[in-house]
């Protein structure tokens, strides 16, 4: 009998771990979804590592009122409410207007080898076993979107983001990837959604990887939460010589194969404001880039009929079964990478491709190609 008391212990305290880790996990989420001082941040990451970590040793031996409280919630948070919400998250229906996807994963180690590893100040990461960095996932995505203007039909678009050149991946990773796209059908629309840089030297590598991308009708860009910090007015006048037009907080009308559409960019909440679009014309398409896709609902709320988004990096490590766990988004898990769709919103979510610290376990980086058509299959 006291070993099975001792067992029925020692699962209970596991569950009220795995409760624990959602509850500092969930508040780091939504902090570093917020333009929140950098250093606060980090400091912050570290002491929920340290909380979730040492939770045997938080547990004490006489249990009061409060700890019985949380103890009780946290076995409740991991024995049932998490397992269910990622139950629900594996049975999330394919959106409708998804026709078809498909991907082609590359290995970039063995074409370039040791040289795509780059001089970037957490180099050594990329040989950790298991670290996907370099296999990089393009992907085809057909999406039917009803209010698509006929002219528009088979309109391709080349989405990018969350480049972070800092050293690693060299220019080679990010030279392969554009002339691999270079070498498919030429898009309508090439469209980068932030985070171009993480050094005050790396300025210099925008023009000459981005330019070469071609696009027969716009080339569009919005600054991430990681350009804020090195010198972003540089970075716009970098990417406008590189040939984009580059939104800010801001809208416009602009022309596509003879149709007018209003184009929107939101780089909050990093960058100030949000896209005023009180006196843009209603009846032509909307299409807006957006760093984060927390401003899904903000893309509702102003009848947005499509959102391009990175910045969360699909999670960048992904447990199986559960999926990702530490994402940089007031919403946690919920917007981590894919297609949502909702009140006539169509939101398309990229895992970026490159990031700060250079690790991916179960998540590649992330090119996506999208054709945009007007009909749904039956």
């Amino acid at each position: 009998m006291g070993i099975m008391w001792e067992l029925i212990a020692t699962v209970l305290i596991a569950t009220a771990w795995v409760g624990h880790a959602c509850i500092w996990v969930s508040l780091l989420n939504n902090l570093y979804g917020r333009a929140l001082n950098k250093r606060v941040l980090k400091v912050w990451r570290l002491l929920s590592g340290l909380l979730i970590l040492a939770f045997p040793l938080l547990i004490p031996v006489r249990l009061y009122l409060g700890a019985q409280l949380y103890l009780g919630g946290c076995v409740l948070l991991g024995g049932v409410i998490f397992p269910i919400i990622t139950l629900l998250r594996l049975l999330r229906p394919t959106p409708a207007c998804v026709l078809t996807e498909s991907t082609q994963t590359v290995n970039l180690w063995p074409i370039l080898g040791q040289q795509v590893i780059g001089d970037g100040f957490y180099r050594a990461v990329t040989q950790l076993p298991g670290n996907g960095v370099f296999r990089v996932d393009l992907t085809d995505l057909t999406l039917a979107l009803p209010k698509l203007p006929p002219e528009w039909e088979g309109l391709r678009l080349h989405v990018l983001s969350d480049l972070h050149f800092h050293g690693t991946p060299s220019r080679d990773y990010f030279d392969w990837i554009v002339a691999e796209l270079r070498n498919g059908p030429q898009p309508d629309l090439v469209c980068l959604v932030g985070d171009y840089v993480d050094t005050d030297t790396h300025h210099t590598w925008i023009a000459p990887v981005l330019e070469p991308l071609p696009a027969t009708e716009a080339k569009l860009a919005i600054l991430g939460n990681h350009d804020l910090h090195h010198h972003p007015e540089r970075l716009r006048e970098e990417l406008v010589t590189a040939g984009y037009t580059v939104l800010g907080n801001n809208w416009q009308e602009v022309t596509i194969r003879g149709v007018p559409c209003v184009v929107a960019g939101h780089e909050g909440p990093w960058f100030a404001g949000s896209p005023d679009l009180g006196s843009a014309r209603t009846d032509c398409f909307r299409l807006c880039l957006s760093h984060t896709p927390d401003n899904f609902y903000w893309g509702i709320a102003n009848h947005i009929d499509l959102m391009l988004c990175g910045h969360v990096h699909g999670g960048a490590v992904r447990v199986p079964v559960v999926g990702s766990i530490f994402v940089p988004s007031i919403y946690g898990r919920r917007f981590d990478r894919g297609v949502f769709e909702q009140a006539g919103t169509v939101m398309v979510v990229n895992r970026g491709l490159s990031g700060k610290e250079p690790l991916r376990l179960r998540c590649h980086p992330q090119v996506l190609r999208i054709t945009l058509v007007r009909q749904r299959l039956r």
